[in-house]
């Protein structure tokens, strides 16, 4: 028999290499909560991973937590994770490298980029985690920056802070040429502080008077007038309850609201949340002896739907309920088909329009502000408008 002899290797054989292990700053992630509601457990873990990478971001990237990983600590699929991960990713938090690691955004930029400009948000810590409307406003102009040819960093605070000499050092060190700043309110060293330095800045506000001369203005009058107007119309609405609380004031939004229910002849009185737990206070609402339920606050609505979503689900089913600040988020709970009544603007067209100013420098004009009016949804399912809106 005649043996053949193997071949020569064109290649050494080539040996596993072991892989590089990711050196990643991050805390270790918390403990696992008890799930309220099993079937609807990944809303409060993108509230759990949200308020985790906002607490840690840095200067500039670094690795987040692994699909894997994520998904073994929660005892979720990694398709489920992959869901959470690119809601982030549209927020600006993470970027999802195909065949790599998940990187949580920096605050800073590389100004070797070629952009146009390079723009700071500063942006409330709390009201970006809790209001959908304030955390929407950001998610759109960001976008919009980035598509445009602009360069961005959020700069996140808490409390008071904006206004400190210290928050304006901040803002200098990340070499911004414009502060885009949404509801500049108590920030006045802040304002003095980055004009000496020639930072130019545009102010987005609604209502209350501010430090910053606002180009930009939203206005729910015109909006919030027809809600009630419709409201009037219905047989079955004959009187109407406004819920406040002196710990999350809307003022000029109560004030408003007064006013128009004077106006249209509705009669109306004021159910006022003094430190109850939330649950009992809603039951309250619930036999209290009225057919409409306003809401002028959108921290108070979004603290009730984050403590007691079930009494805030049964409310909305059994009375006509108007959210004036814009949608609510209820992570703990599997959300109905009830629906509610809201007023919300039009956030990536004030986007656009901004980005577009921007550009052509009539962000920077002196005249006449420009004026974005709120619109009125009604009798939206809330099940949809705590995720898509």
């Amino acid at each position: 028999m005649r043996l053949v002899e193997p071949l020569p290797r064109a290649f050494p054989p080539r040996h596993p290499m072991a892989r590089k292990k990711v050196t990643r700053s991050l805390p270790e992630l918390p403990l696992p909560p008890r799930f309220a509601a099993q079937d609807h457990k990944t809303d409060q873990i993108l509230s759990i991973l949200r308020s985790v990478a906002l607490e840690n971001q840095l200067d500039f990237p670094q690795p987040f937590y692994s699909v894997r990983d994520v998904a073994a600590h929660f005892h979720i699929t990694q398709s489920t994770v992959g869901q959470i991960y690119r809601k982030l990713e549209q927020e600006g938090l993470l970027s999802l490298v195909r065949g790599s690691r998940t990187v949580l955004q920096g605050l800073k930029f590389d100004r070797r980029l070629q952009v146009r400009a390079f723009v700071g948000l500063p942006a409330s810590l709390s009201s970006f985690i809790t209001l959908q409307d304030y955390r929407m406003f950001f998610i759109r102009v960001r976008r919009e920056l980035r598509l445009r040819g602009f360069a961005t960093a959020m700069l996140l605070f808490e409390g008071d802070e904006a206004g400190t000499p210290a928050f304006a050092e901040r803002l200098k060190s990340y070499e911004v040429d414009t502060v885009l700043w949404f509801e500049p309110r108590k920030i006045k060293p802040a304002v003095l502080r980055l004009s000496d330095r020639g930072i130019r800045m545009v102010g987005v506000s609604e209502g209350a008077s501010t430090v910053l001369p606002c180009r930009y203005q939203l206005r729910r009058e015109e909006a919030l007038r027809s809600l009630l107007e419709q409201w009037k119309k219905l047989p079955r609405v004959n009187k109407v309850t406004l819920v406040e609380s002196r710990q999350h004031r809307a003022t000029h939004v109560e004030e408003m609201v007064q006013a128009l229910l004077d106006e249209l002849d509705i009669p109306c009185s004021v159910a006022n949340f003094k430190g109850l737990r939330s649950g009992a206070f809603l039951r309250n609402l619930l036999r209290a002896t009225t057919s409409g339920l306003i809401f002028p606050s959108s921290s108070l609505a979004s603290m009730f739907s984050f403590r007691a979503p079930g009494s805030m689900t049964e409310l909305i089913r059994t009375h006509r309920v108007g959210l004036i600040g814009g949608p609510v988020n209820m992570p703990f709970a599997k959300l109905p088909d009830v629906r509610v009544d809201l007023i919300t603007f039009n956030w990536q067209l004030i986007a656009e329009r901004i980005v577009k100013d921007l550009i052509t420098q009539e962000a920077f004009q002196e005249s006449f502000p420009v004026i974005f009016q709120a619109e009125a949804h009604l009798q939206v399912p809330l099940n949809r408008i705590a995720q898509d809106i």
